[in-house]
């Protein structure tokens, strides 16, 4: 095997030794990924089939920053927008199916760019959920002549061999095979990268540095898909942060915390499940966002929702985690939901 890349990424202040251990190593056949936690002195081992790595080379850039991040107007799920220093894009997630949406991502995109014809240096995913790959899937398929995918970052689970006790999972495979299937149609040639624990990934002016993976997880008993959520924050070159938890649940995120310690500290952070269940106020506190970000419409995001019989966007129904996002006499802060689209800039 040959080296591919090493990383040492921050456990906080918490421990005597601090630092969580990352290794990617590769053969002719297969990567190998080797993480050592900190917090409960563990070694992950995960090896899959060779496939493309990320560069692990931080790329150098001059001028000012462009850090600001786009939240788009969704009917559900999450998708946001970061536009890097030249020009390119990087986007998170993608809602659930919605021709509406696609055309005013297409629009957002062209109005945007700084060339001929929108280019997306990455798409990446937390996870399989049709509310965060759905719009995604017809958008490759609709908009592969109009606007260029360079690569796609993800890591679903295999439906052949897992196991989800609260949801449908021949399902889910069929959803997962359409996601790839117009991937490979649209944009033969993208990278296609999976994600890991430890990785980064380089683009102009920011860093992705992933969290939290399936290989943190894998074989544990999942109730939902949202337990095989990846976690990743974008780290841009003016010092600003972004934490994307996607729909991590409440054990994860708890883990999470352990694991990072105060590293996580954040500017921004997307609340993790739409605000619903998952969510823990122990890895908040520790975040401590200046902006939140809310998966959600306004109208769930301002407290009523048919579907719920609790108000958990506003802290009711036991959700302590979001009521001390929301409490002002706390910390102000700044609240961003998918009711509209908004550029907040950083």
């Amino acid at each position: 095997y040959t080296k591919r890349a090493e990383k040492s990424i921050s456990a906080g202040s918490k421990y005597s030794y601090n630092e969580n251990l990352f290794y990617a190593y590769q053969n002719e056949e297969e990567n190998v990924f080797v993480f050592f936690d900190a917090s409960i002195y563990t070694v992950f081992v995960t090896a899959e089939p060779l496939s493309a790595l990320p560069d692990d080379s931080p790329v150098v850039t001059d001028g000012p920053s462009n850090a600001k991040v786009t939240l788009f107007e969704l009917h559900s799920g999450l998708c946001s927008v970061v536009q890097l220093e030249n020009g390119e894009f990087i986007i998170v997630d993608g809602g659930i199916k919605d021709e509406k949406a696609e055309e005013r991502m297409y629009e957002f995109l062209k109005k945007n760019s700084t060339g001929e014809q929108p280019v997306v240096a990455l798409w990446i995913f937390t996870h399989c959920h049709k509310d965060h790959i759905g719009l995604a899937t017809n958008f490759v398929r609709d908009y592969k002549d109009k606007v260029c995918v360079k690569s796609f970052a993800y890591q679903f689970p295999n439906c052949e061999k897992v196991q989800v006790a609260m949801e449908d999972v021949a399902l889910m495979k069929t959803q997962i095979d359409e996601f790839e299937e117009n991937i490979k149609n649209a944009y033969p040639n993208a990278l296609v990268y999976t994600l890991h624990t430890g990785q980064s990934y380089f683009y102009p002016g920011v860093e992705i540095e992933i969290l939290w993976s399936i290989d943190d997880t894998f074989p544990y008993p999942y109730l939902s898909f949202n337990d095989t959520s990846a976690a990743f924050r974008l780290k841009f070159r003016n010092g600003k942060t972004v934490l994307y938890l996607g729909d991590c649940q409440n054990e994860v995120c708890k883990k999470i915390a352990t694991r990072y310690g105060d590293y996580l500290k954040s500017d921004v952070m997307q609340v993790t499940h739409h605000g619903l269940i998952g969510g823990d106020k122990g890895l908040y506190e520790i975040v401590d966002p200046e902006i939140c970000l809310w998966a959600v419409s306004e109208k769930t995001f301002s407290g009523f929702n048919e579907r719920h019989r609790y108000q958990y966007c506003i802290g009711e129904g036991g959700s302590d985690y979001n009521a001390y996002l929301r409490d002002e006499s706390i910390r102000k802060r700044e609240h961003y939901h998918h009711g509209k689209t908004t550029t907040i800039e950083l």
